[in-house]
């Protein structure tokens, strides 16, 4: 292997050098959980980024194609096998990566069988499980039994009842996945079912019946022997289901046949009443008589019999009858000579007595009848087809409240549907015969209801035919809109609309008796089924990790508005939105997205669709410094598996590259835009701080007096460093500055340590200063004057005291002042430099009370001489209160807050405006000193008059 170069090796050591501090704790981790737990496919796999060194951004790889940037992603794995999820952690000058393998398992192929699947009664069934790698079983025999958990392959179960019964298998594989697999009317529990072919039977002893029975065997069992009980005592067995037997005995007998399987199935059917059996009647015999020898005239016969129950009558008319009774009455419904014949019976055992033959003359009234279906089912037709000569008349009654009707072959409307009985009465010329008969009529008009006229799709909606004597009626044709048609027998059906639109139904009903033509009922456009239709879209791009647009594009059922919208995003989120908030899908792929609406009818329509997911691109932006100085350039990187654009493309040498070259004037954000061929885009930002150049400018050379201060001042730079040494502030813009002597200062300022610094010159010469002397402090009684007397050095041109406040004068180096107050006075003086200097003196007062004076006595008489009595002296600031008393103590003036030395605001000897009478009066005073002090003076005073 080559040594390294020397200069590359200089090259790495300053790479290494110039990591970051912390780059050593810039690791990638993360964690993951697996629900279920026991990593069965489907599995969801929710991860937790641990990572550390604060990362601008991540990228997931799922091993199967799909890739995730969020920080903590979640992931379905839908196929069983290894897993590798691999996470990158991108940082400002590096990445690192962390990986985790597992694998999902999978779910157990449940498969089972029986060795017997059917069965005759009780049996026992062995089931066998079939499935790969299970380890644990538990069998649900579906027929009320407690499941059974097995570790074998194999298991027996005993099904005692005649059922079809649904097992279910449960297994558990050795990776602990569970799965059940659950076969419905697996288990079919039969027995044969028999019936009877042959109707009952009846004879004279003895009598030979003849059986004829069908068995319905379970498939694969077929019958191997028929055991046959009589009901007479006696038994007989057969290979087939038919026997003859003859019976000796009279009576009713129940007819049993026992049926037995090859594997052993047994079941016995009694058939009640199958036989009836005795002995013949004796001296049998009839008669027949009537008034006249008219067909329509009623005719009593009359029969006779020994040990006779029974009678079957055959009138030759084409009419029988069978009954009880032996003595009856009958109108013939034929015309000429008609052979009457009667049979007496016994438990079923008849004897023929001799026929009579009866002739009968005149009308015999008799007709047919159709109905009109294009009437609407309410006239009919009715054919005479009596027997009678043309001179015979009718009468016809309808039963309805109309008049009777005269004409042979009349049709009739009627109004109202209902049972009629139409009457036909036929009379000859002579009016001595007359035969009559009665149809009775069923009228209606067909029609059928549906309940609705508007119905959500996918609803039943129920068909009922109306006014029809259901009884009359063979079948029920429905044809309907839809193209879909009902064959029934049902009165009423329901069935599913599946296709919205607005229907026209059609009905025929078909009748037994060929007299009643078929209704035809058409309803048009009378079945409108609505529903809305569930569309939806989504954006433009659908990109994992980023909020994906869903458009609801539904169509309703016109004025009908929709009011309820329920989204289902696979197992990302929910919504009840019209446009949902917008969802996040971790991982790429294909999702199923599901939108189900209602309308203001509460229709309901839904769409599931397969959304693609795609993938989003990664992207991680650097800079090879992320402050520059004015005029310097910086390297940005973007790294990404997309095409990347920069913007703005101010100042860079590209903008649709990944490492284009920044050269900003000013602070600058750049946004780098990754794309891939999904149209997925993510965005990252870099900022670059730009340094500005230095505009340095310092305050000009300036001049100052010995002993004072100064401000210099400097613009144009972040910081500042003075030299030499300044009062404060070295590292301001404005320093302060006392120098004794001339000096020229240096200012070096920058805007960023890593760039160029600039440095200004600034020359502060120190002019003299004069000298002066303000004299001593000095301490005065309030009220009286000081001598105020400064010296100053001979260069002064120029003096002031300050403050000027009670002095005679101001400029003046020897002055006196009468000071109100304790005060500091300054002498400040002006050289020929224009220097100042100053010197300060205090002055502080006492207060003296004996600076007031109260006369003993005064003569208010206004003479102009002595009038007012009232406080007079100096150095007081103001008396608070001035109070006369008379001996006896009572008030006779007063007065507050007011000036020494006011005769207006003294006492002329009044109390309330009259004169008080000479005499001896107590004053007292509350005055403030010029000092601030507070005091009190009382004593007498001699009003004179």
């Amino acid at each position: 292997m080559k040594a390294p170069e020397k200069k590359n090796l200089i090259r790495l050591l300053w790479a290494l050098l110039a990591l970051p501090a912390g780059a050593s704790a810039q690791q990638a981790g993360f964690t993951y959980t697996v629900a279920p737990v026991s990593q069965c496919a489907p599995a969801t796999v929710t991860l937790k980024n641990t990572s550390t060194g604060g990362a601008a951004s991540y990228l997931w790889d799922f091993g199967d194609g799909r890739s995730s940037t969020e920080t903590d992603p979640k992931v379905t794995f839908n196929t069983p096998g290894p897993v590798s999820i691999k996470l990158t952690a991108y940082y400002t000058a590096a990445t690192a990566t962390a990986t985790a393998n597992f694998t999902i398992y999978p779910m157990p192929v449940v498969a089972f069988k029986v060795d017997k699947q059917k069965a005759c009664g009780t049996y026992t069934a062995t089931f066998t499980d079939e499935t790969p790698g299970a380890t644990v079983r538990t069998w649900d025999f579906g027929d009320g039994s407690a499941p059974v958990t097995s570790s074998a392959p194999t298991v027996q179960h005993t099904f005692s009842k005649i059922d079809t019964f649904d097992v279910s298998l449960t297994v558990t594989n050795s990776t602990g996945c569970t799965q059940t697999l659950r076969k419905d009317d697996f288990i079919m529990v039969s027995a044969p079912v028999i019936t009877m072919n042959s109707t009952p039977q009846e004879g004279c002893l003895p009598f030979t019946a003849a059986f004829n029975a069908s068995v319905q065997a379970p498939a694969g069992d077929p019958v191997a022997s028929y055991s046959w009980g009589f009901g007479d005592n006696t038994t007989a067995s057969s290979t087939t289901p038919v026997i003859t037997h003859q019976y000796t005995t009279a009576g009713d007998f129940n007819v049993t046949l026992t049926v037995t399987t090859q594997q052993g199935c047994a079941v016995m059917q009694t058939f009640p009443k199958q036989v009836k059996t005795g002995s013949k009647p004796s001296n049998v015999s009839f008669t027949v008589s009537r008034p006249d020898d008219c067909a329509g005239t009623m005719a009593r016969l009359l029969a006779s019999a020994v040990d006779a129950s029974r009678y079957r009558w055959d009138f030759g008319d084409g009419s029988t009858y069978e009954g009880p009774e032996n003595d009856i009455n009958h109108a013939f419904r034929a015309a000429g000579n008609v052979t009457v014949r009667m049979s007496a019976g016994n438990n079923g055992c008849y004897t023929d007595a001799s026929p009579v033959t009866v002739t009968n003359t005149g009308p015999v009234a008799d007709f047919r009848y159709s109905r009109d279906c294009g009437s609407g089912g309410m006239t009919y037709t009715f054919t005479n087809t009596s027997t009678a000569t043309t001179s015979d008349t009718y009468e016809w009654n309808f039963d309805d409240n109309s008049p009777s009707v005269n004409t042979i072959h009349p049709t009739h409307t009627f109004s109202q549907p209902g049972t009629y009985n139409v009457r036909l009465i036929v009379r000859n010329a002579a009016q001595t015969c007359m035969s009559t008969i009665y149809h009775t009529i069923q009228v209606f008009a067909a029609d059928y209801h549906t309940g609705v006229g508007s119905i959500c799709r996918n609803s039943q909606v129920h068909y009922g035919v109306v006014q029809v004597p259901h009884a009359l009626v063979r079948h029920y044709d429905w044809r309907f809109g839809d193209g879909e048609r009902i064959v029934t027998t049902d009165v009423d059906i329901r069935r599913m609309v599946n296709t919205k639109g607005v229907f026209s139904d059609t009905l025929i009903i078909f009748y037994n008796d060929a007299a009643l033509c078929p209704d035809t009922i058409i309803k048009k456009d009378h079945l409108t089924v609505m529903a809305p239709e569930a569309r939806f879209a989504t954006g433009a791009s659908a990109c994992a990790g980023q909020p994906v647009q869903f458009i609801q594009q539904s169509v309703p059922t016109p004025n009908i508005p929709l009011i309820g919208w329920k989204w289902e995003f696979g197992n990302v989120a929910t919504s009840d939105k019209s446009t949902p908030d917008k969802p996040t899908f971790n991982s790429s792929g294909n999702f199923p997205v599901k939108l189900v609406i209602t309308d203001a009818r509460n229709c309901v329509d839904s769409i599931t669709l397969n959304v693609a997911i795609n993938p989003t691109p990664f992207l991680n932006v650097q800079a090879s410094t992320a402050k520059i100085c004015e005029g310097g350039t910086s390297n940005l990187q973007a790294i990404s598996n997309g095409n990347v654009t920069w913007e703005p493309a101010w100042q860079l040498s590209c903008s649709n590259c990944p490492t284009p070259v920044a050269s900003p004037t000013e602070d600058t954000s750049y946004i780098a835009t990754a794309i891939n061929t999904f149209g997925c885009i993510v965005k990252d930002t870099l900022s670059l701080r730009v340094v500005p150049k230095i505009l340095l400018a310092v305050s000009p050379d300036t001049a100052i007096c010995a002993g004072s201060s100064a401000r210099l001042r400097a613009s144009g730079a972040a910081y500042y460093d003075w030299a030499p040494t300044v009062t404060e502030g070295g590292n301001t813009a404005m320093p302060l500055i006392t120098p004794t002597v001339t000096t020229t200062y240096t200012v070096t300022a920058g805007n960023d340590p890593a760039c160029p610094t600039e440095t200004r010159q600034v020359k502060v010469t120190v002019k003299p200063s004069p000298t002066v002397n303000a004299g001593p402090d000095q301490v005065l009684v309030a009220g009286n004057t000081v001598v105020l007397e400064a010296t100053y050095s001979a260069d002064v041109v120029r003096g002031e005291w300050k403050p000027n406040t009670w002095i005679d004068c101001a400029t003046c180096p020897q002055t006196v002042a009468t000071p109100r107050s304790g005060i500091d006075y300054a002498y400040e003086v002006t050289n020929g430099e224009g220097c100042k200097k100053s010197d300060v003196m205090n002055v502080r007062l006492i207060c003296d009370q004996g600076n007031v004076f109260l006369p003993s006595g005064f003569s208010p008489n206004n003479d102009g001489m002595n009038d007012d009595f009232y406080p007079r002296g100096k150095g007081v600031r103001s008396i608070n209160s001035f109070r006369i008393y008379s001996r006896s103590g009572q008030e006779v003036f007063s007065r507050s807050n007011f000036q020494m030395n006011d005769p207006a605001a003294g006492w002329k000897g009044l109390q309330n405006g009259k004169l008080l009478a000479p005499d001896v009066y107590i004053w007292l005073l509350d005055a403030v000193c010029d000092t601030g002090e507070r005091f009190t003076l009382k004593g007498n005073v001699t009003l004179l008059r």
